[in-house]
């Protein structure tokens, strides 16, 4: 997945072609993320891995085995991600590397003709979304950005209820995410903003996106951030690494755990230094007038991880976390005798609420069809205008015109 230009070889077994009529995938960037989308790829008849791509051999070793387990053949090798777009015979790419590089590649990759699944976010600022959104208008070619949630049964079943009028117009909302496993953020090249832009962009992009979706077109944007736990005096300890450490924190990775670890690094948590926050809150106004606040913690209890939504209506509202895949649903001028509960799903709360198992299918469905995928252009451009615009409201201290975006940032076609 990284700069290193190397030979191309095939692995034994590798098949130079899929059977006809299925579509034919590579993968860039064979991490933890690629492998559950890749395992449920390989499941659907429809799709077919050809290649892969990473510098780490033993990803590569892994998801060969995946393909000869799944499919009956090898892949190819690459450890040069523009050698396997110089595949012809790769219709489509998956591509699950670290933030920095998701604007390189997807803009060769369209440039390339190949259909793209982009991890989330799409680029790390606006001048690298809108060169993603020229180069997948300009192919051809359909983008899908890995906003898995608006594929979850609980935020369907959310913005169902909200665009059927079932709790009249909407008028206000509020958010929150508490992610416990957030820890990893201060490891590896997560903890730098010239990686992921902020970590408000790498992480609730998400969430922007689902209000858009539900909501529809931001009006202002006002944001803040800071750094309140995930830093020196947040833990006992001066050490600078695990290695070092004599007073273990419950993040501790000992050295023999580091190759099995998310960041394959134990940086200290709190001391080793890194310039993103932990906590923020971002307000928006909608062009229907209706505000919705944001909120987002890492020092959450690991029993309270979840995301937790509230919509008030002007005849009644909901609220609910995704964890429960159910809402519950208030009258106005109703009394106890009034509130029900809806349950949207009674499986699926892992996996992003059961989206894990359902986006990269639907990816398929896309590409199969011929049309446009559900978080696909239009997705990648408003969701970034929403949380780029946060970060910008955060790091210059103002409340964002998103007028004043989307005249420098137009929406390609």
């Amino acid at each position: 997945m990284g700069k290193k230009k190397t030979d191309t070889p095939a692995s034994a077994g590798a098949k130079p072609a899929a059977e006809k009529g299925s579509i034919r995938f590579g993968v860039i960037g064979c991490g933890g993320r690629a492998d559950g989308l890749t395992r449920t790829l390989m499941s659907d008849k429809r799709g077919d891995l050809l290649a892969i791509c990473d510098i780490d051999p033993e990803q590569i070793d892994h998801y060969e085995k995946m393909a000869k387990s799944s499919l009956g053949h090898g892949t190819k090798h690459y450890t040069d991600y523009k050698d396997l777009l110089d595949n012809a015979d790769i219709d489509a790419v998956i591509i699950a590397t670290p933030d920095q590089w998701h604007h390189e590649m997807a803009v060769e990759a369209f440039k390339k003709k190949k259909h793209v699944f982009l991890e989330k976010p799409a680029g790390t600022n606006l001048d690298q979304n809108q060169a993603i959104l020229k180069a997948a208008k300009a192919s051809g070619k359909t983008l899908e950005i890995g906003y898995v949630l608006r594929y979850s049964p609980f935020y369907q079943g959310v913005r169902s209820l909200v665009q059927s009028g079932d709790i009249g117009n909407p008028l206000a909302a509020d958010a929150l995410e508490e992610y416990y496993g957030a820890f990893h953020f201060y490891r590896g090249w997560w903890k730098s903003k010239g990686n992921n832009g902020g970590i408000m962009i790498q992480k609730i992009c998400h969430d922007m996106d689902l209000w858009y979706w539900i909501f529809g077109k931001p009006r202002k944007i006002v944001a803040f951030e800071s750094l309140m736990n995930f830093k020196p005096g947040g833990w006992d300890s001066k050490a600078k690494t695990c290695n070092e450490c004599k007073n273990h924190c419950p993040y501790y990775i000992p050295p023999e755990g580091v190759k099995a670890s998310k960041t394959k690094s134990n940086e200290c948590v709190y001391n080793d230094p890194h310039d993103i926050t932990d906590n923020c809150n971002v307000l928006v106004q909608f062009e229907s007038g209706m505000t919705m606040s944001q909120g987002m913690n890492f020092f959450n209890a690991v029993t309270r991880s979840d995301r937790f939504i509230h919509v008030v209506g002007s005849t009644g509202e909901i609220s609910g976390w995704l964890s429960e895949n159910m809402v519950r649903y208030d009258k106005r001028h109703g009394n106890d005798n009034d509130v029900k509960y809806l349950q949207f799903s009674t499986t699926g709360a892992d996996g992003h609420g059961g989206g894990d198992q359902i986006q990269i299918l639907k990816f398929l469905d896309a590409l199969v069809e011929g049309r446009e995928a559900l978080a696909g252009r239009e997705s990648a451009y408003w969701s970034s205008i929403i949380i780029m615009g946060a970060q910008m409201a955060a790091d210059q201290n103002r409340v964002i015109d998103v007028k004043e975006l989307t005249a420098k940032y137009p929406f390609p076609g």
